[in-house]
């Protein structure tokens, strides 16, 4: 009977084993944590999770959070360059799913365990646990795996973080509109974005600062909230008055804090590809996907979504093959993966550019059109629609020309 492996619980690693054990095929998930670990600790991350991934999950049995606390329903995009400000406004069909991993998480591990899977806690070298199985899968991006799965530098566009970050979870910002998210493109200088979030202390704003390197919002990734709760809360308040005075006028100062200490996560992520698969000392192949194999910059908030994809798509691709799961399958199974994945990738990489003149183009035509706006915005549901609107001025004018003819 094949056997798989996967080490790793992140949302790559625990939808791959769902999706297997749905088809029969037996896994074991091996995990560095102890599994109440998952649930504790500071956030890493403050994914929103796309109508695709929310079908999947569905297929999977393990989407239990429709309501209104976790969703994002609407979009309020400003754009600011030199010379003017564009603003435009669409609603997001279906809403996104925003649930901090560290409820998401344990419920997939826990629905894993209770429909038969096995989970291995504890550190172990991964050629010993391939001598286990038929095939390893990585999708835990830690340090000790990057030397097995080395930068792929045909696919690497960048040498280090475009942003440096500054998200946390806070009380005290109201909302224009219910369920609704704000995101500020600030040419030249980074982004700023707030978000309502499902923590586990219940409904909360996510309030992130995404610093172009050396720029003005980079200052306050650096100020320790822990050490100087009140500093670090009077100067996030600063930056928001000074680049989003609309914003800060939502925020009522005598009630605005994280939700508790720690809850902010700060620091720089550098694009990166990996090579997507490794030969192991016994002869057999490890294949990466999710952290092991890609970080893209949170901006796009395709990283969970990727995460899913990828799971699915690799399940189809083990459970159809009649072959041994050799080098010939991972380097296939890999390149098949990045059809995909390369659209999310370049995708990512352009946004943390300054936007070319056809992207402008088409922001200043969603602003008079809110049927543009819609689809600019649904298309975060689709990264390939997006990328081929996106990766050039043909492919924005075919995207534009569409609502002409209407």
């Amino acid at each position: 009977m094949t056997s798989i492996g996967i080490v790793g619980t992140g949302i790559s690693g625990l939808q791959l084993a769902l999706r297997l054990q749905q088809l029969g095929i037996e896994v074991v998930v091996y995990s560095a944590q102890e599994l109440d670990q998952l649930a504790s600790g500071r956030p890493r991350n403050f994914p929103a999770r796309f109508g695709p991934t929310q079908r999947r999950e569905t297929r999977l049995d393990v989407f239990d959070w429709e309501f209104a606390d976790a969703q994002v329903r609407r979009w309020d995009v400003a754009v600011r360059t030199d010379e003017r400000e564009l603003t435009f406004h669409a609603d997001l069909r279906p809403p996104s799913s925003v649930v901090d991993f560290r409820i998401y998480l344990p419920h997939l591990c826990a629905k894993f365990v209770d429909r038969g899977g096995k989970v291995v806690v504890g550190a172990r070298p991964i050629a010993e646990l391939a001598e286990r199985h038929d095939l390893m899968v990585v999708a835990n991006g830690d340090r000790s795996m990057r030397e097995l799965f080395p930068r792929d530098e045909t696919r690497s566009v960048f040498d280090g973080p475009q942003r440096i970050l500054c998200s946390g979870l806070y009380y005290g910002i109201s909302e224009e509109m219910p369920n609704s998210l704000d995101l500020y493109l600030l040419a030249g200088i980074g982004e700023i974005l707030r978000m309502p979030f499902l923590s586990p202390q219940g409904r909360a704003d996510v309030l992130a600062f995404e610093a172009v390197p050396g720029g003005p919002l980079e200052a306050i990734s650096h100020v320790d909230s822990d050490a100087d709760p009140e500093g670090f809360h009077r100067d996030v308040l600063a930056l928001l008055g000074e680049f989003t005075p609309r914003l800060r006028e939502r925020i009522d100062a005598r009630t605005f804090a994280l939700i508790g200490p720690g809850e902010v996560a700060q620091g720089g992520v550098t694009p990166v590809v990996r090579r997507g698969w490794a030969r192991l000392p016994d002869g057999k192949c490890a294949i990466a996907i999710g952290d092991a194999w890609i970080t893209n910059d949170p901006l796009t908030a395709q990283g969970a979504n990727l995460g899913s994809h990828t799971a699915f798509e690799l399940a189809d691709l083990i459970a159809r093959t009649s072959d041994r799961y050799d080098e010939r399958f991972c380097r296939a199974a890999s390149e098949q993966l990045w059809v995909h994945a390369r659209n999310v990738v370049e995708w990512s990489a352009a946004f943390l550019g300054p936007p070319p003149a056809h992207t402008v183009g088409l922001f200043e035509k969603a602003a008079e059109d809110k049927r543009i706006a819609e689809a600019f915005v649904n298309n975060f549901n689709d990264p390939v629609a997006q990328w081929r609107t996106l990766s050039s001025p043909m492919g924005t004018e075919s995207f534009l020309a569409g609502f002409r003819a209407e």
